[in-house]
């Protein structure tokens, strides 16, 4: 049974994502605003079976990533987005210098080779970024009711403008389940992303 109660008192919010047929959503990628960002490890987007690994990466303005191939063949990786534009030409292994990515937002990938190849690197300017996994779970620490939380799902939007917000107020008021606050997002339908990504493709050609 769902339990409406407001969890004001939780040191940590748990949050659970679903898709409008109920389904757990993974790559959920959840930002809360104002918290300033810290440096970690150098980030790696992998190429893997002809696909980008992961699809979606959160990593913080100022890091710089590497783009491994791990596939016996070469791949040549672009993005066009605003926050970063950048090309990788044909090659193989690992390219001797990582990618700096040093404004906040949305970046798509994709292979001028492979247009199959689609993948995000979510730019976050907040320390408080985090994505769903498989089960659509999230654990956020305790916030301020002041709060702003903005997500993000690659079949919710490809546009920056277009984020989702949320207060923390409003999530006081979302369902409970199981000790965490259920949220559902309404997504694309698959045909419409598949004609956003091969747009996107065909973009790489030109």
């Amino acid at each position: 049974m769902v339990n409406a109660a407001p969890v004001r008192s939780a040191p940590e919010l748990s949050l659970a994502f679903y898709d409008q047929q109920g389904q757990p959503l993974a790559d959920v990628v959840v930002s809360v605003s104002g918290i300033p960002v810290t440096q970690t490890a150098p980030p790696v987007m992998d190429q893997v079976n002809k696909q980008f690994r992961p699809s979606v990466l959160v990593v913080q303005k100022g890091q710089s990533v590497s783009f491994p191939n791990s596939d016996n063949i070469r791949h040549h990786v672009y993005s066009f987005s605003s926050p970063k534009t950048f090309e990788i030409r044909l090659y193989a292994d690992t390219p001797k210098d990582p990618v700096l990515f040093d404004k906040p937002g949305l970046v798509v990938l994709g292979c001028n080779i492979h247009d199959q190849m689609i993948g995000y690197i979510y730019v976050a300017d907040s320390a408080y970024t985090f994505i769903s996994d498989k089960q659509g779970h999230i654990t956020l620490p305790s916030l301020p009711a002041s709060s702003t939380l903005s997500i993000w799902h690659p079949r919710l939007s490809l546009s920056e403008s277009e984020r989702q917000t949320m207060t923390r107020q409003e999530l006081n008021a979302m369902p409970v389940r199981n000790g965490r606050i259920q949220i559902t997002l309404t997504l694309a339908v698959a045909a419409a992303v598949q004609q956003e990504e091969q747009s996107f493709g065909n973009k790489l050609r030109r």
